[in-house]
């Protein structure tokens, strides 16, 4: 047999063993991507040597499946062995490292006693003020909460539930999705986030979603925000109440520039990172525009740069202060708590339509940094 009926088979079996994990069934899918694995690896096997990318793709594929399958042990081996090779791209390299990095917490995890969902987020923040191994306390901490909201909204979107404007994740959702925060690697500030596994079955009500799931749909939402929120994301996420929360969210991960110039989201098993600079803040608001205009009304649209003092999304209101004086703008409508409560007592741009009356409506509001 060549390389391709090897790579075919492999990437065959994989296919199998993420329908297996989204389906929740965790045994048969780590059972289905050991066997891609050992594919995978005597596809390696076969591989001419001086086919120096093709040969990296596949060692990195080879690593990440028995990662997958949670054959730490085996797929440490391999990356230590391949990593020793001359010919390897020096994408392949960083890569792998990346992998062992993530096999290493996974042991460190597993002797905690603690079982997590495979499949760990690793976030990166760069530029600005950020600096290798250290950050801005308010910078991580906002970024790591917008993560967290994610998170839960992914979950609940799988599970079914109804698209929530106010108040905390059910408490079936925060029972499922249990996200613990990890120290990584310095490289710039990176930290990575998993998904705790339930510690006993479902006590009340229909199971949730699969926690193996939650992790790649949320890394698949937010590509599709960054990338491609006019088809991709539609297709993906087709109630609009979703839609327009997943964005904003994204939204408040992207960067102005100022403090920091790139926040990057990668899987270890998925050599593409996800990567947000401020040209992605832009793109994402004109999809917000275009996906869910404001109806045409009599009056100036304005910008109001300033800090947010209070909100009260009950009573359909938020107060901003500009240059000192206190400006209300109303008709906030279904902007949900987890977008806009981060902003609060924060630099803020609002958009709004000042009417002839003086009274303003509102329009979006974003991060000012």
């Amino acid at each position: 047999m060549t390389w391709v009926s090897h790579h075919s088979e492999s990437e065959k079996l994989a296919a199998e063993a993420e329908l297996a994990t989204r389906a929740g069934d965790g045994k048969r899918g780590e059972a289905l991507y050991a066997q891609a694995a050992q594919a995978e690896v005597r596809a390696l096997d076969d591989l001419e040597p001086s086919k120096t990318r093709t040969f990296g793709i596949t060692a990195v594929s080879a690593v990440a499946l028995w990662y997958k399958a949670r054959h730490y042990e085996e797929a440490q081996r391999l990356a230590h062995r391949l990593l020793g090779t001359a010919t390897l791209p020096p994408f392949a390299i960083e890569q792998l490292q990346i992998l062992l990095q993530t096999i290493w917490s996974e042991q460190v995890r597993t002797r905690a006693g603690v079982r997590f969902s495979p499949g760990e987020v690793l976030v990166s923040v760069k530029g600005g003020e950020v600096v290798t191994g250290g950050a801005p306390l308010e910078l991580i901490v906002s970024k790591v909460e917008t993560i967290e909201s994610l998170l839960y909204r992914t979950a609940e979107f799988l599970g079914g539930f109804p698209h929530r404007t106010r108040g905390p994740a059910p408490a079936q959702i925060q029972q499922i999705c249990r996200p613990w925060l990890f120290q990584a690697a310095p490289g710039s500030y990176q930290f990575a986030v998993a998904i705790e596994e339930p510690a006993q079955g479902y006590l009340f009500g229909p199971p949730g979603p699969a926690t193996d799931a939650i992790a790649q749909t949320f890394l698949k939402i937010l590509r599709a925000s960054a990338e491609d929120p006019d088809e991709t994301l539609v297709s993906t996420i087709r109630d609009p109440a979703y839609r327009a929360t997943f964005l904003k969210l994204a939204r408040n991960l992207t960067p102005t520039g100022k403090s920091f110039a790139a926040l990057e989201v990668r899987s270890p098993a998925d050599p593409r990172p996800i990567t947000l600079r401020p040209d992605s803040r832009h793109s994402i608001s004109e999809a917000i525009r275009r996906q869910f205009p404001k109806p045409s009304q009599e009056g100036v649209e304005e910008t109001l740069h300033g800090v947010l003092r209070a909100v009260h999304l009950d009573r359909d209101w938020l107060e901003v202060t500009v240059h000192g004086q206190s400006v209300t703008v109303y008709e906030v409508g279904e902007t949900v708590d987890d977008v806009i409560g981060p902003f609060v007592n924060k630099g803020v741009i609002v958009d709004a339509v000042r009417l002839p009356s003086g009274r303003y409506r509102f329009r979006d509001i974003q991060a000012a940094e």
